[in-house]
């Protein structure tokens, strides 16, 4: 059994761990699609930087809702189902927001 402080700070490890990890993979594929739908580097960087915030912020705060388990197993398991879980979210809501400002072809 952990302590209950030693279980909230490996959960928000844990969590910026996995949060850091898909905002740094995703970093450069944002950047070069934001520079396209943003026109100006500016704006683009602007963007980027605040995509990947609240790639790492949404995980944090779903992941703060929840009940901290002190059993290892527990814990680990709750953390990377709502870290993943907040990761999605902010995934969704950016796919949203990039593809509803994409450029459409025109129907030939």
């Amino acid at each position: 059994m952990l302590t209950p402080i030693a279980a909230l700070l490996l959960t928000y490890a844990l969590t910026a761990l996995l949060a850091t990890l898909a905002a740094v993979s995703l970093w450069r594929p944002l950047s070069l699609l934001l520079g396209e739908i943003c026109g100006t580097e500016q704006r683009s960087r602007f963007w980027t930087v605040w995509s990947t915030v609240m790639m790492v912020v949404a995980p944090m705060l779903i992941v703060s809702m929840g009940n901290i388990a002190t059993d290892p197993t527990w814990l680990v398991k709750s953390t990377v189902a709502g870290a993943l879980t907040g990761i999605l979210f902010a995934l969704i809501g950016m796919g949203f927001a990039v593809w509803s400002r994409s450029p459409r072809r025109a129907d030939a």
